[in-house]
């Protein structure tokens, strides 16, 4: 044996070994990662079920400090009047229009005596005597909100003292919901669970419905994983009452924790919540790319070290099979290189016009179906155009068909100057070309053919001659005129043969209806867009009254359009479609400047207006520069922002509640004032609401139309006007018309009204006028 081979030999050896303790402390690296994500995993776990406790705490404490600023409930316990004590039918509204399901309430005295339960007709005993936590506030009035163990189940619930006006502790309310929904509520979250009541608790749970037990502890929920409890009951449920942070089950593939419940009082341990994640659903991919990478990256590096050694070891090698080898790998390149351009022209071929460069039918057909899937899932619309030279052939007679092949070509080439990239275009026969428009309506397709028709206005010059073209046009729409790609194209094809019947150089919709409609929809763009260039919009006036002191409390501006031909028309008639196109934030930015100046001429000419709101749109309100524009009216006219108000409607604000508490924050900062308009419409979490940056709740007229008739408006209506309190926030009353709307709502603690009781909405000059009778 040579000794060159010998040191080969070594230099081999050293390698494996170098590799295979490279590798062991990859696998270590790896279980090292591993632990760490089980332990953020059981982390989060834990945070998501404790917020799902704490969230659906709040939503029972927010009930009970409504009801405990209930004025008709404080006055039944001043006069001990408890017959006239009815909640009942307040769970019921709970359920019907709040997430809240079986909830309960009870009034107590002072003295812990329960006066009413809204689940039995007992009531007179002194259950102070049984329960450690209404006896403490007897002693020391607070509140309490927690997770409780009663005679049926595990609950949630929330206590609130309840106080006269003088101050004094005159009872409590509590407010009780059955915790059956946690269990869900976690499983939301990807996890499942098991919820143990503690065995000490096992003789207060005295009429709970046959109790499912593990070694003494009550399982809570009626739904518990059968899968989970095998492995509690083979493992031995102390294992994992005594779990730090998580357990790791790898014979049934699972992660646990615990979550553990303390009793307020005694703050031991009242239930354990022991949470089970699938090991399959926790995300290792980054950690195994890793350990991949790594391996792939020794790999390599040790690769080439054996090729170093093996290149050491033949220095001498016969420098002509280098050379051969060489020569082949540049031939076998070249031929690669070579059915690659051949494969990509074929390729090209396939989905192209050979003569114009376009798509053709096929990859057409594939854009479109691709278009239809995405506009599926963002639904929007999407628009398909057949488009279809007139008197081609007379041209391809008159002049040859090399000028008719260049005309083509030309025509391709002023097409694709005119749509946008996200956009296809396509020849799919002789003079027979496709456009599809993407995330669309009527009014942009028709701008469209319009840039599309001004371009084949234009005299094409080919080769000496002038000719002059026009196209006919069929469209057909997604989904109105089909959803397929097929079929929109059948349909286009159809609506450009009725073009070509009406006299060519014309479009059609597949739609006739929808012909006439969009060419009255154009007439509106273009009026509303006159209209704003010549002053034919103005700012009306509706005002808010302070109905206790018979006082203006503020002026509502809402916009007129007063058209020279048609008169005035409604809003109704021209906002949403405004919306729709696009000139909504136009006539924002005009009512914005409008009413600042017109409050200033108010001010300097010494009417007290109090604050005037404008609504504003979505699009304005997230437009970037719109605090910007707030800032430069401000500056300009000089305007005390304190009189300022924006309404925004509730729907609004919910679509993403966290960048509108952004904007609205930005907002805020000028001194304007805030409003949801509408509230009670939208559904508007409390956990959002009372994050928001704003100073008043406009109560939707739909809730004040049938009041105090109405047993259900009512109940809103009070419940509304409570959680306002509640938050600190004023509540405006809108669409009153009759006296007894307004007796009841002053009443009730909303007296700033907004209607046609006290005013419609009124020009400037009729403005004016009414607010010097109010003065």
């Amino acid at each position: 044996m040579s000794r060159g081979f010998k040191v080969f030999l070594i230099g081999l050896l050293l390698v494996v070994i170098m590799f295979s303790f490279s590798y062991v402390y990859i696998e270590q690296k790896v279980d090292n990662l591993k632990t760490q994500r089980y332990l953020k995993t059981a982390i989060a776990m834990k945070k998501d079920a404790q917020t799902v406790i704490h969230n659906k705490s709040n939503e029972i404490l927010v009930v009970a400090l409504t009801l405990s600023r209930d004025k008709s409930l404080e006055e039944n316990l001043v006069k001990k009047e408890y017959n006239k004590i009815h909640l009942r039918d307040l769970s019921s509204l709970l359920e019907r229009y709040t997430p809240l399901h079986d909830i309960w309430f009870q009034v107590i005295d002072s003295n812990g005596v329960s006066l009413y339960r809204s689940w039995t007709d007992k009531h007179g005993d002194n259950i102070a005597d049984v329960r450690k936590d209404i006896a403490k506030i007897v002693e020391v009035p607070k509140i309490i909100s927690t997770l409780s163990v009663g005679k049926f189940a595990l609950s949630f619930k929330s206590i609130v003292p309840i106080f006269d006006s003088y101050g004094r502790f005159i009872g409590m309310v509590e407010a009780i919901a059955s915790a059956k929904t946690l269990i869900p509520m976690l499983e939301t979250h990807g996890d499942d669970s098991v919820v143990l009541i503690d065995k000490r608790y096992k003789k207060q749970l005295s009429e709970a419905k046959k109790p499912l037990m593990v070694e003494g502890y009550n399982i809570a929920g009626e739904s518990s994983n059968n899968l989970i409890l095998q492995i509690i009951r083979r493992k031995g449920i102390e294992h994992f009452l005594n779990l730090e942070m998580y357990d790791l089950d790898e014979e049934d593939e699972y992660l646990f924790t615990l979550v553990k419940v303390n009793d307020t009082i005694d703050k031991r341990p009242m239930a354990y919540i022991i949470l089970a994640k699938p090991l399959a659903n926790i995300d290792m991919r980054d950690i195994y790319q890793t350990r991949d990478n790594l391996i792939r990256t020794l790999t390599i590096f040790f690769f080439f070290l054996l090729v170093f050694i093996y290149i050491i070891y033949t220095v001498n090698y016969k420098k002509f099979v280098e050379e051969q080898n060489e020569l082949l790998e540049e031939s076998v390149e070249e031929k690669r290189e070579e059915l690659q351009k051949q494969n990509k022209k074929m390729i090209y071929l396939a989905h192209h016009d050979r003569l114009t460069g376009l798509s053709n039918k096929n990859l057409f057909l594939d854009r479109l179906n691709q278009a239809i899937k995405q506009a599926k899932r963002a639904r929007n619309s999407l628009a398909v155009l057949f488009l279809d030279l007139d008197r081609f052939k007379e041209i391809n007679d008159s002049y040859g068909h090399d000028v008719g092949d260049k005309l083509l070509q030309e025509v391709a080439k002023r097409l694709e100057s005119v749509i946008r990239d996200e956009d296809s275009i396509a020849r799919i026969s002789g003079d027979e070309y496709t456009v599809l428009l993407q995330n669309t309506n009527q009014i942009n397709v028709i701008k469209v053919i319009d840039k599309i028709c001004d371009e084949m206005r234009q005299t094409f010059r080919i080769a000496g001659f002038e000719i002059n073209i026009s196209f006919s046009i069929g469209i057909s729409i997604f989904r109105q005129d089909g959803d397929t790609a097929e079929i929109l194209l059948r349909n286009a094809d159809t609506a450009m043969y009725k073009a070509k019947e009406t006299g060519r150089n014309n479009f059609k919709f597949y739609n006739e209806e929808m012909t006439a409609l969009v060419s009255k929809r154009l007439e509106l763009d273009k009026e509303i867009r006159r209209g704003l260039k010549n002053g034919e919009f103005e700012a009306f006036f509706q005002p808010k009254v302070d109905a206790k002191r018979m006082k203006i409390y503020g002026l509502e501006a809402l916009i007129r359009w007063r058209h020279p031909t048609k008169g005035y028309i409604s809003p109704g008639e021209f906002i949403p479609f405004a919306e729709e196109i696009g000139l909504i934030a136009d006539i924002d930015s005009f009512m914005l400047e409008t009413c600042v100046r017109q409050l200033v001429i108010w001010q300097n000419n010494g009417y007290k207006t109090g604050k005037i709101s404008i609504n504003i749109s979505t699009k304005k309100l997230e437009s970037d520069d719109f605090r910007g524009e707030l800032f430069r009216l401000i500056e300009k006219y000089k305007v005390d922002t304190r009189f300022l108000e924006l309404e925004i409607l509730e729907s609004q604000i919910m679509v993403n509640p966290e960048k509108s508490i952004d904007i609205m924050s930005s907002i805020r900062s000028l001194g304007i004032s805030l409003s949801i308009d509408d509230f009670g419409t939208g559904y508007s979490s409390l956990s959002y609401l009372k994050k928001l940056p704003v100073s008043t709740l406009k109560i939707d007229r739909s809730f004040i139309i049938d009041v105090p008739r109405n047993e259900d408006d009512v109940a809103i209506v009070r419940m509304i006007i409570a959680l306002a309190k509640s938050l600190g926030l004023n509540t405006v009353a809108e669409g009153a018309e009759s006296e007894s709307q307004v007796e009841f709502l002053v009443q009730e603690g909303c007296p700033i009204i907004q209607g046609y009781y006290y005013s419609k909405p009124l020009s400037i000059v009729d403005c004016e006028a009414f607010l010097k009778k109010y003065e």
